[in-house]
């Protein structure tokens, strides 16, 4: 009895892969530059609850995106459904998004490492504390 229900849940996994193949859009965006404008939107995503200057938050950044691109959200409508509809490409695609953001969080992770060690030196050098100290003496509590 298990074993007739495993072949059969197996055949209906099996079935619900999407045999349709959509005919591609006459304006369909270049896989390249899908990319580059997957990673902006995920970017654009991602910075809705960040505040701006003007204080303000949830500035929905995504007309910009469309703007930077010479799109609209039909376009992009139309190129990502044909996309999906090719799950190895759309899986391909995603894995490259995925790559670049992750290399652009490292390049970010090593600036803000980077300011933050600017800013312990500067601070240093306002209250004269040499830079020879080691961290394990508490230099957090010494800068404080």
């Amino acid at each position: 009895m298990k074993r007739i229900v495993f072949i059969v849940f197996l055949i209906v996994l099996i079935s619900c892969e999407s045999k349709i193949k959509y005919k591609k859009p006459d304006n369909l965006i270049p896989r390249e530059e899908m990319i580059n404008l997957l990673i902006d939107m995920h970017i654009a995503t991602g910075t809705t609850t960040v505040k701006e200057i003007s204080e303000e938050k949830n500035i929905n950044y995504m007309g910009l995106v469309y703007e930077k691109y010479q799109i609209d959200s039909t376009r992009f409508a139309e190129s990502n459904f044909y996309y999906i509809s090719n799950i190895d490409e759309y899986e391909s695609i995603f894995r490259e998004v995925k790559k670049q953001l992750k290399e652009i969080q490292e390049i970010y992770s090593l600036r803000i490492d980077s300011l933050d060690r600017m800013e312990m030196d500067s601070s240093r050098a306002k209250m004269n504390i040499p830079k020879n100290i080691p961290k394990r003496l508490g230099e957090a509590d010494i800068v404080k």
